[in-house]
């Protein structure tokens, strides 16, 4: 009988030191400690005219950051010039009263504007009854490079508008 228990409470004994561990607290660490890589604080490297061996010789590309293109307001503001289509013009005496008729991709009706209207990236500057004169600027108003886009209303075969 007094085996039976001696057994029990060895038994019980192991069990709990199984179950529940007991914590080791941790020590700080020592010089002896730090990992074999470790490179100290103070460390420079010192070139000697060689190249440090740990840096790559052939940098990295810098990231190009591509910007979205800007939702494009709707409308006659919304077509770019490269996309703009002469329709025809409607001329008068009064040259203020020149109307351009301007035909966009994917619009279901034609554009009519006038001199000084605005397209999304140029000005109508002139409207003759032979060319219309576009002056380029940026999408919000500015202009980058001060230049002209004449486009012919009615080209011959094989001729482009500029």
């Amino acid at each position: 009988m007094m085996r039976r228990v001696f057994l029990i409470s060895i038994l019980v004994v192991a069990t709990s030191l199984a179950l529940f561990p007991q914590v080791q607290p941790e020590k700080p660490p020592t010089p002896d400690d730090t990992p074999v890589l470790t490179v100290p604080k103070d460390y420079r490297y010192n070139a000697r005219g060689r190249r440090d061996p740990f840096v790559n010789p052939v940098p990295k590309p810098k990231e190009t950051v591509v910007v979205p293109p800007a939702a494009r307001p709707p409308g006659l503001r919304g077509v770019l010039v490269t996309e703009a289509q002469v329709a025809g013009v409607v001329t008068s005496k009064e040259p203020s009263m020149n109307v351009v008729i301007i035909g966009a991709p994917g619009a279901k009706t034609p554009y009519f504007a006038r001199v000084g209207d605005q397209l999304y990236d140029a000005v109508v500057k002139s409207i003759t009854l032979e060319t219309v004169t576009f002056a380029v600027t940026g999408p919000t108003g500015e202009a980058k490079t001060p230049r002209d886009i004449v486009r012919l209303v009615r080209p011959k075969p094989g001729e482009e508008n500029k």
